[in-house]
C-alpha cells in the first residue's frame, strides 16, 4: 500500500495524492482534533458550499465527518479557477476524501480544517479504500435489537383490528424492517446516525404512553399508531453512504407526506385483500402524521386538530429537542474542558452558552 504522506506535485499545480491499494482505517478522528493538528486521513463529505473568488485566488468549503463528529473545511486554492473548479467537482455529498497536509486551525470558536492547494490537497477516494463504519454513527446491533423488540410488543398491543393490520403490513415486509431499524432520523440536530430514528420512535411512543396514562379520552391504539408511523416517511427520504444525505424524493417531498402517502397505499392494498378500513379512520390516522410538526413553519401541512394528533406533536418535539441538547453537550465537551461553552444550536438558529454539567 503506498504511504499516505507520499504525494506528487507538478510546479503550479494542485496536489496529487497517489491512491491507497486495499482498505485502510482512520486514525484521526474528528472528536480528537485540536489546534495545530496537521491532517494526513479520510473524512465524507456531509455537504458542500459553491466556489467563490478572494484575494488571492479561488476558495470552496465543506463539511466533513465521521463517526465522532463533523468538522468545516476549507480549500484554498490559485489564481487557476478552472483548475479549483474541476477539483471541486471531482466529488460529491457522501463521497469520501483524502486530505493531506491540512492544518487544524480555531475560527469563530470551533476547529476548522484548512487546506492550501500549494503544500495539500483532497481526493476522492474508492469503496474499496476505507471502511464505512467509520464515518457514520451508529447504533450497536444489539441496541437496535432491544428497542425493535419494543416496537414490535406495541404493535401487538394494538386492540384495534384494523389499525394492528395497518402495522403489520408494514412490518411484515423483511426489507421494511431492516430499513425501519437502521434509518437515521436526520441529518443534524438530533439522532443523525444509523438506527436513530428507531430509537427517535420508540421515544415517541414511551411519551405519548405517559400521558394517556395521565390524561383520560386519549385514543391509545390511534395515537400509538401514530407514533410508531410518523416517521415512516424518513426510510425514504434520507439515505446512508459514508455520510448520511437526502434522496431527491426526499428534497422534493419530505418526510410527512411521503409517510402519508405511503400509509394511504397501504390502506388501499388492505381494502383490496378484502380487509375492511373505515374512511373516518383513515383520515384521522393521516391528520395525525400531517400535522405532528404542530406549525406551518416547521413544515407541517396540518396544525393538530386531534387530541391526538397534539399529544404526538408534543410528545415528537420533545424527544427530538431533548436529544438535540443532550448531542448540543456532548459537542461542547469534546471542544472543551471548561464548564461552559458557546455551541450552534440548529434548532434554534443562533448561538447559545450551555453548561456542560458532570463528566
Amino acid at each position: 500500500m503506498p504511504d499516505l504522506y507520499e504525494y506528487d506535485k507538478k510546479q503550479g499545480e494542485q496536489t496529487m495524492i497517489e491512491a491507497d491499494i486495499g482498505k485502510r482505517r482512520k486514525e484521526q478522528f474528528v472528536e480528537n482534533l485540536r489546534e495545530g493538528d496537521v491532517i494526513n486521513d479520510f473524512f465524507a463529505v456531509k455537504s458542500k458550499n459553491p466556489i467563490r473568488p478572494y484575494k488571492r485566488g479561488t476558495w470552496f468549503d465543506f463539511v466533513a465527518a465521521d463517526k465522532t463528529g463533523e468538522i468545516f473545511v476549507k480549500f484554498w486554492g490559485g489564481d487557476n479557477r478552472d483548475r479549483v473548479k474541476r477539483l471541486y467537482d471531482s466529488f460529491s455529498v457522501g463521497d469520501v476524501v483524502q486530505i493531506r497536509a491540512g492544518n487544524v486551525e480555531i475560527y469563530d470558536e470551533k476547529p476548522q480544517i484548512s487546506v492550501n492547494e500549494t503544500s495539500g490537497g483532497l481526493r476522492r477516494c474508492s469503496p474499496s479504500e476505507y471502511d464505512v463504519s467509520d464515518f457514520v454513527p451508529a447504533l450497536d446491533e444489539n441496541r437496535i435489537e432491544e428497542l425493535f423488540k419494543e416496537i414490535k410488543a406495541e404493535i401487538d398491543g394494538v386492540k384495534n383490528e384494523q389499525l394492528r393490520n395497518l402495522l403489520e403490513a408494514f412490518f411484515s415486509d423483511s426489507s421494511f424492517v431492516e430499513d425501519f431499524k437502521h434509518s437515521p432520523s436526520a441529518m443534524t440536530h438530533h439522532h443523525n446516525y444509523v438506527g436513530g430514528n428507531l430509537e427517535h420512535t420508540v421515544g415517541v411512543i414511551r411519551l405519548c404512553k405517559t400521558i394517556c396514562g395521565m390524561y383520560s379520552g386519549v385514543d391509545k391504539d390511534l395515537l400509538i399508531t401514530g407514533a410508531i408511523l410518523h416517521d415512516v416517511g424518513k426510510l425514504r427520504e434520507y439515505k446512508t453512504t459514508a455520510a448520511i444525505d437526502k434522496t431527491d424524493e426526499g428534497n422534493f417531498i419530505g418526510h410527512i407526506v411521503i409517510g402519508d402517502r405511503w400509509v394511504r397505499e397501504k390502506i388501499d392494498d388492505l381494502r383490496e385483500s378484502g380487509k375492511d378500513f373505515d374512511v373516518e379512520l383513515e383520515n384521522r390516522l393521516c391528520h395525525i402524521l400531517l400535522s405532528h410538526h404542530g406549525k406551518y413553519e416547521w413544515g407541517s401541512p396540518q396544525i393538530p386538530k386531534l387530541l391526538e394528533a397534539f399529544v404526538l406533536h408534543q410528545a415528537d418535539l420533545m424527544d427530538s429537542q431533548v436529544k438535540n441538547y443532550m448531542q448540543l453537550r456532548e459537542e461542547g465537551r469534546r471542544l472543551t474542558d471548561d464548564d461552559w461553552t458557546v455551541v450552534w444550536d440548529s434548532g434554534l438558529g443562533r448561538k447559545r452558552m450551555m453548561h456542560l454539567g458532570d463528566r
